[in-house]
């Protein structure tokens, strides 16, 4: 006999960023389901062994969001009536973990000084995008600075979650270069994974290319993150080539193509 799902529980609904976003727990097939759903689309599943593991993290996530500004309203109200139709649409996954552009070699911008923006209104981030780094390794940090630096990117840096959403509050990121694994000062255990369902929670991040560079051979479960939040997977050291080429692709920038 097959064992029937319970009904899907709402823990919590928080309002606020041009999204309404709610919380659900489900049981199913003898273990726990933790769902967290932007309007009425599901962009966030995890399952867990226990009551007491699910509810944990439903806290943390929670947490996370009302300190960046979201609001807690009653689990009785309904979704906001056009929130989901008049949020953008997220953008559509990769085919593949790591996908490689051609582009023409240009040369590295040297170190002068960049004449004044011209009369037409173009400005500096129109010809230079900024990319937030973010990784807790110091070296990669400043391998990477210089690498997009050399490629005629502006490069900003994040050492931590808490960090890197601080960056991105503050705006003017054109595209984000994110590692998965990182210490959590905050002792919520989170990732860059973290940092990659704000963005696609908040309305101002749902387009905002983000490219995963990690070390650590990702899960099936991670993967399955990455690729449902539009975003791309590339593997230290050999995927800097193909990362800046994406990253090219993706801002429409017009660098230095780095060896």
């Amino acid at each position: 006999m097959t064992e029937k799902p319970d009904a899907p529980v709402l823990l919590w609904i928080l309002r606020g960023h041009g999204r309404d976003v709610r919380c659900l727990r489900e049981r199913s097939r003898g273990s726990l389901e933790l769902r967290i759903l932007w309007g009425d689309e599901l962009f966030l599943t995890e399952r867990f062994s226990s009551e007491e593991t699910l509810v944990s993290r439903a806290q943390e996530f929670r947490a996370t969001l009302e300190a960046r500004g979201w609001k807690r309203i009653g689990t009785h109200e309904k979704p906001r009536p056009g929130v989901t139709a008049a949020a953008p649409t997220p953008p559509q996954p990769p085919r593949s973990t790591e996908a490689a552009v051609e582009t023409s070699p240009t040369p590295a911008p040297s170190d002068q000084p960049e004449p004044s923006a011209p009369d037409d209104g173009v400005s500096e981030r129109s010809i230079r995008p900024v990319v937030l780094v973010v990784d807790d390794e110091d070296s990669v940090r400043t391998f990477m600075k210089n690498y997009l630096k050399a490629a005629g990117y502006r490069v900003r840096e994040a050492e931590d979650v808490d960090s890197a959403l601080s960056v991105l509050d503050e705006g003017g990121v054109d595209a984000v270069v994110l590692d998965v694994r990182m210490p959590d000062r905050m002792g919520w255990g989170r990732s860059g994974l973290e940092v990659l369902a704000f963005m696609r929670l908040h309305a101002a991040y749902t387009d905002l290319p983000v490219l995963i560079l990690t070390g650590h051979p990702p899960s099936d479960d991670e993967v399955d993150i990455v690729r449902r939040h539009g975003a791309y997977l590339f593997m230290k050291p050999d995927g800097y080539k193909t990362l800046l080429a994406r990253l090219n692709d993706l801002t429409g920038h017009i660098g230095g193509s780095q060896n």
